[in-house]
């Protein structure tokens, strides 16, 4: 049996979010799941937390690279670039 992955719930909301990224710290709005997905364009450093900062010591993702992890439900993702711009999604999946 194939297991999909919806991108809305059932009321048309949508379970991802897509963070515009820079040298600077990008922080995602809390997330309602226990289960997510990131991907992104560019090597990114990501942070996890209440209030996270992503910092050049955070933990890095691969351009092009789907990490999926638990994920304490109410926190929320943080993300910067090494330099320039990017875009990292993180997708509810639970």
């Amino acid at each position: 049996m194939d297991k999909k992955l919806s991108l809305y719930d059932v009321d048309g909301n949508a379970k991802f979010q897509t963070l515009g990224t820079s040298a600077t710290s990008s922080q995602s709005a809390a997330i309602d799941s226990d289960r997510i997905l990131l991907v992104c364009n560019e090597a990114h450093y990501v942070a996890f937390g209440a209030i996270p900062t992503a910092t050049d010591t955070s933990f890095i993702i691969p351009a092009g690279f789907p990490l999926q992890m638990s994920f304490t439900r109410g926190h929320k993702v943080a993300a910067r670039t090494h330099n320039g711009s990017g875009h990292l999604t993180i997708l509810e999946m639970a």
